[in-house]
């Protein structure tokens, strides 16, 4: 019979017994009693015979004769027992030497058992029996080994992700109970930016951080506050909330990494002024009625991507945010049409009112041009409507009542500014320029430009009186901002005649 072949007797379930011998004879002899006894057989001539059809078959035993062509039976045993998939399988090795030598040799190479020759078959066949009941045990045992070890490392995985939500949930307990509670006891969106910024910027290791709000009610996400960097940095973001960007961000109400954005085409025109201003992370300040702001940050210093632990709990942080942020603008829009009922009380006439129409647009382009922050703009434009009667006699003594009862410090913060604009304060080239400081120059200016236009003058001429008035209060950045201003006004005024 040729190396590899195998009977047909015998069900295919049988144990499958390799038999290596030299000698055709005792192969057929050997064959025909293992095959009588239930067994299938496989037999080769040689070492290298051998150890193709162990590979090719595995056999669940090996009758292994010493003294073989090509590879010895002591070489087959040993390479073997290195075989990764089945070391442990049984080996009976025959020779018909019977010094206490080799069967050491046999021994020390991995044999089970070791028979000289020669031998009955009757007696081989026991052994191949006794061999195969043990490594049926042992195949079981290790194969519940394997299996308890599968249990064991699968217990340690469920015990380390349970260990995770564990502490992840005990971080978000703790979040609620510290950073949380400090959210939402922010009375502003100005007072919450004071505070969502730096918590922000510190959780995730950015440089920069800002904020964009709606300018007003159903208009885009605009620059409100930034951390880091100049507010010229964000300055040309603006985010329409009905646009597709909007939207999804509203619908995720998670933390986007900017990258996972560039991958959708219908939303190129949107992303591409955050990719120019290096923007890494857009965070969705949602609340009940919607998208109420936005988070956007820049890369860590680090260089590393934001950890997915730091991303959950700022999940967290956004959703208070969102909701502060609905509370301050319903409370806002309260304080506002008490503004606006004031103001209602001293209107101006026509006149009065195109020019402080006309003052109004020179200070709201002179204010965007120089990044005067949101809150300002907003009280300038609440000052140029209510105009200087709204801080002498009954107008100021309305406006301090209603600075009382004002939980936005809408109307505290125009008693202040109309303050500093009529206060005398060092200016040039070398004074620092703040928001507020920056304001009040231009309400002042506002305020003489709008007393020059009712008395007569020509809009060059009463802008011209205004600058001079204000003088060194004015810096360059405010002039120049207001002097671009003036010519867009004489402009739209050419193409409206």
């Amino acid at each position: 019979m040729s190396a590899g072949q195998t009977t047909a007797r015998g069900p295919v379930t049988a144990p499958c017994i390799l038999l290596v011998d030299d000698d055709r004879r005792i192969l057929e002899l050997l064959e025909i009693a293992f095959t009588a006894h239930g067994f299938r057989v496989i037999t080769a001539p040689d070492g290298d015979a051998a150890i193709k059809s162990a590979l090719a078959e595995r056999p669940d035993l090996l009758v292994l004769d010493v003294r073989l062509p090509k590879k010895s039976g002591l070489e087959v045993c040993e390479w073997l027992r290195r075989d990764p998939d089945d070391p442990s399988v049984p080996v009976i090795m025959v020779s018909a030497v019977a010094d206490v030598e080799t069967r050491l040799q046999a021994f020390t190479r991995g044999a089970d058992d070791y028979l000289t020759k020669p031998f009955s078959p009757k007696e081989l066949i026991a052994r191949v029996k006794r061999l195969l009941a043990r490594s049926v045990e042992a195949r079981a045992a290790r194969a519940r080994q394997h299996e308890l070890e599968r249990e064991l490392v699968h217990a340690r995985e469920a015990t380390r992700r349970s260990h995770t939500a564990t502490q992840r949930e005990q971080a978000l307990r703790d979040f609620e109970r510290g950073p949380g509670l400090d959210l939402l006891s922010a009375g502003d969106e100005d007072e919450l930016a004071r505070r969502l910024l730096p918590l922000l910027r510190a959780r995730m290791g950015s440089t920069m951080v800002g904020l964009l709000l709606p300018e007003n009610d159903g208009g885009a996400l605009v620059p409100a506050a930034v951390r880091g960097d100049g507010p010229e940095r964000l300055a040309p973001l603006a985010l329409p909330r009905t646009g597709a960007l909007a939207t999804l961000l509203a619908g995720l109400e998670r933390p986007v990494v900017r990258r996972d954005l560039e991958r959708f085409p219908e939303l190129a025109l949107e992303v591409a002024p955050f990719v120019a201003e290096g923007v890494a992370l857009l965070v969705p300040l949602r609340g009940p009625d919607g998208l109420e702001g936005l988070a956007v940050l820049d890369e860590r210093r680090d260089g590393l991507p934001f950890p997915p632990s730091e991303l959950e709990a700022l999940a967290s942080i956004a959703r208070f945010a969102g909701v502060v942020l609905h509370h301050a603008r319903r409370v806002r829009a309260l304080a506002e049409r008490a503004l606006v009922e004031f103001a209602g009380r001293g209107a101006a006439g026509d006149d009065g009112r195109r020019a402080r129409a006309e003052a109004g647009f020179l200070v709201e382009r002179a204010a965007h041009a120089t990044w005067v922050p949101m809150r300002q703009r907003r009280l300038l434009a609440y000052a140029l409507r209510l105009g200087r009667g709204a801080v002498t006699g009954e107008g100021a003594e309305t406006l301090e009542r209603l600075a009382a009862d004002d939980p936005t410090g809408l109307a505290r913060d125009l008693v202040t500014l109309f303050a500093l604009a009529d206060a005398p304060t060092a200016g040039g080239d070398d004074a620092p320029v703040t928001g507020d400081g920056r304001a009040a120059v231009l309400l002042a200016v506002a305020l003489l430009h709008a007393e020059e236009r009712e008395r007569g003058a020509d809009p060059r001429a009463a802008l011209s009186r205004a600058l001079a008035v204000a003088g060194a209060r004015l810096d360059p950045i405010t002039r120049q901002a207001l002097d671009a201003a003036a010519r867009e006004l004489a402009l739209l005024t050419v193409e409206a005649a």
